[in-house]
């Protein structure tokens, strides 16, 4: 297990960042870890703090139409106050996609975590799929296979608003457009009922996965001051 603070990106403008995030998402070898975490200025609201995740998204978008020749699109949005401990896993959606969370200022603490099941099963010799049908992380066994390709980020500036980025990808390695996927999750270590933990959630994917047009709820997303619900899912 690897402790990770270097792998902050402290970050004032997240266009000028983009390419960072998206070298390090958007990988096809095992040189890149597969997420990124921007900690951006004290001082940003919660409406800035979406808003700087759209425009993230939006280049994001134009970078992997460069390479892949298709832009991103939603597959959902959503606000949530959330403190539960998650075991490692992926988010469900389709074998390309990209999850994007925006976490705003709390007295929470927590542990953030992302095993490189990609690389385990690569060294395995098979595929991601395989791998969490084998090898089910939600359980002990799965779990401590991944151990020496875990990483977890402590004291992770949760006093200021951040943007994490993360390959939820499952797609067989060599297909079209797959890039490697990571699991994510997360410990808290003193949840406290009086405190709110607000995490800002999207969901990206190529838009052959795309369903419908998001564009009222992504201005709804970046708008609304209510919690815990899906505006687009």
């Amino acid at each position: 297990m690897t402790r990770a603070a270097s792998m902050l990106i402290e970050s004032t403008d997240v266009l000028q960042d983009a390419e960072t995030v998206f070298e390090r998402v958007f990988r096809t070898d095992f040189t890149q870890p597969g997420f990124a975490v921007l900690v951006l200025p004290a001082a940003m609201g919660s409406h800035d703090l979406r808003h700087s995740m759209k425009l993230l998204k939006e280049r994001l978008s134009a970078l992997h139409a460069e390479r892949w020749s298709e832009p991103l699109e939603y597959l959902s949005l959503g606000r949530f106050d959330q403190q539960a401990t998650t075991r490692l896993h992926l988010d469900g959606a389709p074998e390309r996609s990209f999850l994007m969370l925006g976490y705003e200022p709390t007295p929470v603490c927590s542990d953030f975590h992302i095993a490189d099941y990609s690389r385990c099963a690569h060294d395995l010799g098979i595929t991601p799929a395989d791998f969490l049908q084998k090898h089910n992380p939600m359980f002990s066994a799965g779990a401590e296979m991944l151990r020496d390709y875990l990483i977890t980020i402590s004291d992770w500036q949760e006093s200021r608003p951040r943007i994490v980025v993360i390959n939820n990808g499952m797609a067989e390695p060599g297909t079209s457009g797959a890039t490697h996927g990571v699991l994510h999750g997360a410990t808290i270590l003193s949840p406290d009922s009086q405190a709110s933990r607000v995490i800002n959630s999207t969901m990206i994917a190529p838009a052959c996965f795309a369903t419908c047009d998001p564009a009222m709820h992504v201005q709804q997303f970046v708008s609304t001051d209510e919690i815990s619900g899906q505006i687009l899912s």
